[in-house]
Parts: structure tokens; sequence; C-alpha cells
């Protein structure tokens, strides 16, 4: 026999999915900024006040935007970047398929990522820095060992990293 919280708990757990996909369209449509809490309550039907109990606010839900969109990949990627028994060029030919991947199964959350995670401020700001900067470090290093074992040739390996992700990243465009 079920019970009675769990029962409570799932159709809550759907709803705050609702809201989760009520607010990453917005988000990508108006921005986070021009996107209110009134927007969000509309677009699920419920009274903004209500929403605080799906919700602890509209930068929770930006963060787990963040969550969602870079959470999986950053994983994959540090398994790829571990494994020095590949070659770093199969190792970049994993990362990029991971990267392009998370960006055509995660467009609206990437898009929302890419564009507004200056948005946050304190701890959650520094939080999604350390996270794309691990991230970079991490296909750095990969570049960097490539460069030195004579795979690759690039007289600038941030540069060259840079590049690379730029392009990953210029899918969500």
């Amino acid at each position: 026999m079920a019970r009675r919280g769990a029962l409570k708990s799932a159709p809550a757990r759907e709803r705050a999915e609702e809201v989760y996909v009520a607010a990453l369209r917005l988000f990508r449509e108006k921005g986070y900024h021009a996107t209110s809490m009134q927007d969000i309550a509309e677009a699920v039907g419920l009274y903004k006040g209500s929403l605080y109990h799906y919700i602890g606010g509209k930068q929770d839900l930006l963060l787990q935007v963040f969550d969602r969109a870079m959470g999986k990949l950053l994983a994959d990627v540090e398994t790829i970047a571990a494994d020095t028994s590949m070659r770093p060029s199969a190792q970049l030919r994993l990362v990029v398929a991971a990267h392009v991947s998370a960006v055509a199964t995660n467009m609206d959350a990437l898009t929302v990522y890419l564009h507004e995670w200056r948005a946050l401020a304190g701890d959650a700001l520094a939080n999604v820095q350390a996270q794309r900067e691990r991230y970079t470090v991490l296909v750095s290093e990969i570049v960097s060992r490539g460069v030195s074992l004579g795979e690759f040739s690039t007289p600038d390996v941030r540069i060259a990293t840079l590049g690379l992700l730029g392009m990953c990243n210029w899918l969500c465009q």
C-alpha cells in the first residue's frame, strides 16, 4: 500500500516540472530579467503566490536550468578527460560529440545558460563561473596534451580551446 505522502509528492513533482518547463520557455523567449513571476504563474495556470509552493524563487529556476544544461555534460567531459589511455584526438572528438549532443538534446536550457549566466549574483554566480572554468580547463588539458604529443598544432592552447568551445556553443544560435 502506498504511503499518503508518496501520493501527494508525485503530483507536486509533476507540477514543479510544469513550472520549470514554462519558466525555461519564457526565459528563452523573453530573457530572464524580462520574465516575471506573474508570467510564469499565468503560463501554468497558477496564482503568483502559489508558485512558491513548487519553487524557491525565480533565481532557483534559473539555477535549475543551469544544473540541467551543464551538469551531465561536465560529468561526461570529466570522464572523457580522465581516460588518458585514449589519444587526445579521440578524446576531443568525444568531447565535441558530447557537447553537440547536449546542445541538441537541451537546446532551450543551453541557450538560456549561455545568454543568462551573468544574471546570477553572489555564490550562485561564483559556482557557475567555477563550473564554466572547470569545463574549459578540462578541454584545454586535452588540447595541451595533443600539442605535446604532436597530434595538434597551435601557438596558443587557450585560444584554440576557447575557439573550439565557441564553435560548439554557437549551435544554440
